[in-house]
């Protein structure tokens, strides 16, 4: 499977550079999601939508790891 990192013709430090950035993205908004639902429920609102794709988009991640997991290359 060709990724973005071989097709820009990465080394071995861009290819880390680019899995720590992905990594600090994947935290940011993690943080800001958490931060959304801190928000609602400081003005007294059940963030419902919010709590509910958290275990969404964790399923659609496993599904898709097991997905690839089972692919050849």
């Amino acid at each position: 499977m060709t990724t973005e990192m071989d097709i820009m013709d990465m080394d071995e430090r861009q290819r880390s550079a680019w899995l720590k950035a992905n990594r600090f993205t994947l935290m940011l908004v993690g943080l800001t999601w958490i931060g959304m639902i801190v928000w609602e429920l400081a003005f007294g609102r059940f963030p419902a939508f919010l709590l509910t794709m958290v275990p969404v988009f964790a399923l659609v991640r496993f599904l898709t790891y097991r997905h690839y997991q089972r692919t050849p290359r």
